[in-house]
């Protein structure tokens, strides 16, 4: 999804940063986007599945999942 660009951006560099300095000050940056994606009206649930999926260095089955089946669940409803 293109209003979940910038955050794919700011993870992959947490995921591949060694300095602990510049990861601390993605994650600022992380926290200040999904404020900013809460606030224009993205669903907060759907922010931190995603950013949850995002977090981890390999590919986490599990999480992605969820994900999946919440926006599929949202789908249905509306």
């Amino acid at each position: 999804m293109a209003k979940f660009s910038k955050l794919n951006n700011l993870y992959w560099h947490i995921r591949f940063t060694r300095n602990p300095s510049v990861k601390r000050k993605y994650y600022r940056y992380v926290a200040k986007e999904k404020k900013r994606l809460i606030e224009s009206g993205a669903d907060a649930e759907e922010v931190r599945l995603l950013c949850r999926s995002l977090s981890y260095y390999r590919h986490n089955e599990r999480a992605e999942r969820r994900l999946e089946n919440y926006r599929k669940s949202i789908s249905v409803t509306y």
